[in-house]
């Protein structure tokens, strides 16, 4: 899986620890600005939804974490079991190189071994990029998906 003339390989691994997922935070940032100031606040967010069935996997080289996806395994009437991915983001300097591609295949391969028939995501409206990435995975537009805002 290594790119030519890059020196290491990319590996995709489950980040599980408090470090770990320090060093996410940047990548996750790109996707996700609005997120709080303080890295240490992102890893007690990250870690809560962990503890709802939230997974992150990297996709690495070396120490370096160039992509993103983080997913939940989830069970609703429209769908039964299905397997949700919140968040896929590609580091900046990282982009146009396959990675979310990577992603999304390890993705799927985990829904399959774990017995779903469905995998979903919402992506903004605005982010054709993203859209096409998506389309070339397999992934086909079924439903839009609304919020309301609530006034507090």
């Amino acid at each position: 899986m290594d790119t030519v003339g890059s020196g290491q390989e990319l590996e995709c691994k489950e980040l599980t620890t408090a470090d770990q997922l320090s060093a996410a935070v940047p990548v996750m940032r790109v996707l996700r600005p609005h997120l709080e100031p303080s890295d240490e606040a992102i890893v007690r967010r990250l870690r809560c939804q962990m503890e709802q069935g939230y997974r992150l996997l990297a996709l690495r080289r070396g120490t370096d974490i160039l992509a993103l996806a983080g997913f939940r395994i989830q069970e609703n009437l429209v769908f039964g079991r299905f397997l949700y991915l919140d968040d896929l983001v590609v580091a900046i300097d990282a982009r146009k190189q396959g990675h979310a591609e990577t992603l999304l295949a390890a993705v799927r391969e985990i829904a399959i071994t774990s017995g779903l028939d469905v995998l979903a995501l919402d992506t903004a409206l605005t982010n054709t990029g993203a859209q096409r990435v998506y389309h070339r995975a397999g992934y086909e537009t079924v439903a839009y998906h609304l919020i309301q805002r609530l006034d507090r």
